[in-house]
């Protein structure tokens, strides 16, 4: 897609809102409405030229990229101050009304103070809007970003043994992201084995695997600016009785749960099915988080899929299943996936088998 066009979301929306201007400064809003990644603030006027402000860093790689659109690029300069430059323009410009996403209090403040008589309003929820649903150029990258991380996890399996370490294993397993084509890691790789198995966002330590652990490991990959996000529980040698049992609870609890996602469908509802699974089984305190989220150029993006949330999920979503268990001191267990909602049902997106020793 061109610049132009992807602009032209932006134009869409000050249109539908009524507004004379917007300004955007979320990164990854930037980039959705232009592909660049690098700039510090997007304005757009009703009317005129799209304006991005870029720092010298920047600077050339935004001239290349925005070169033959109608997007023009503005040097913010060292010394020169980010709020100095929006102000400027959108005085020069003297919109009545001026939608942004989000802004420092300080800015905020300031324009405010200086633009006295223009209407500030936030726009942020309209611009979520609009990223919930994947067109078909941001569901091939991120197809392709499930696929490099379903190949990250097929490399933490054929490592795991007894005797490597935590930060070893990720560090692996981050070669192998790249190795198969990934441009960023999205978040931090987690492996946690044994005890550390049961904190949900354990990082990566200097703790050898040993026969018995069970190891949770969570990655992703980054394609085209967009991600994927998986988890998979792993054994180290046999599993105890106690561990199958409770690996199948989980998959039971995943599985379920996704049977249950289809456009309309509520997001609390699909963590319902899920929760009510587990609570059954008598591990409901040990489900410590909500079932899954949204995820696109960032990978916490809405909607949040966990209690109370009453959103309805949207045909053409990208969102994470994932429910687990963890039993402090002793093990966790988690199994996720990246889902694309359909009209009529789901797709899982992140190919890879199940099972503590998946064939």
């Amino acid at each position: 897609m061109s610049v132009d066009a992807l602009v032209g979301k932006a134009e869409g929306l000050l249109t539908k809102v009524g507004l004379g201007a917007l300004v955007i400064s979320r990164p990854s809003n930037i980039t959705y409405f232009t592909g660049f990644k690098g700039g510090l603030r997007l304005i757009v006027p009703e009317g005129s030229e799209p304006v991005l402000l870029v720092g010298g860093v920047d600077l050339t790689a935004a001239e290349e990229h925005f070169s033959g659109s109608k997007v023009v690029v503005r040097h913010v300069k060292l010394g020169e101050r980010l709020d100095d430059a929006t102000i400027s323009i959108l005085g020069e410009l003297k919109p009545s009304s001026v939608g942004f996403d989000e802004l420092p209090v300080k800015s905020y403040l300031r324009l405010s103070e200086e633009l006295s008589n223009v209407e500030l309003r936030e726009v942020s929820d309209e611009i979520w809007a609009l990223r919930k649903v994947k067109d078909e150029r941001e569901l091939k990258a991120i197809r392709k970003a499930c696929l490099i991380a379903s190949k990250g996890m097929e490399a933490a399996y054929e490592l795991l043994q007894p005797g490597i370490t935590e930060l070893e294993l990720a560090g692996e397993i981050e070669r192998a992201l790249r190795k198969a084509g990934s441009e960023a890691h999205p978040f931090e790789v987690i492996v946690a084995s044994g005890p550390n198995s049961a904190l949900p966002h354990a990082r990566p330590s200097g703790r050898e695997l040993k026969e018995g652990d069970l190891v949770v490991v969570d990655l992703g990959a980054t394609y085209g600016g967009y991600v994927s996000d998986m988890t998979r529980t792993f054994v180290v040698g046999q599993a105890s009785r106690g561990q199958e049992e409770l690996y199948r609870l989980v998959l039971k609890a995943q599985q379920e749960a996704m049977e249950a996602v289809r456009a309309g469908v509520e997001a609390q509802a699909v963590d319902g099915v899920a929760r009510s699974i587990i609570d059954g089984a008598g591990y409901g305190p040990y489900f410590i988080h909500s079932l899954g989220h949204g995820l696109g150029l960032e990978v916490h993006e809405p909607p949040r899929i966990g209690p109370g949330a009453s959103e309805q999920l949207l045909a053409g979503s990208t969102i994470t299943v994932e429910p687990g268990i963890y039993i402090p001191g002793r093990y966790g267990i988690r199994i996720e996936d990246t889902v694309l909602v359909l009209k009529d049902g789901y797709e899982v997106l992140t190919k890879f088998p199940y099972g503590l020793k998946p064939q």
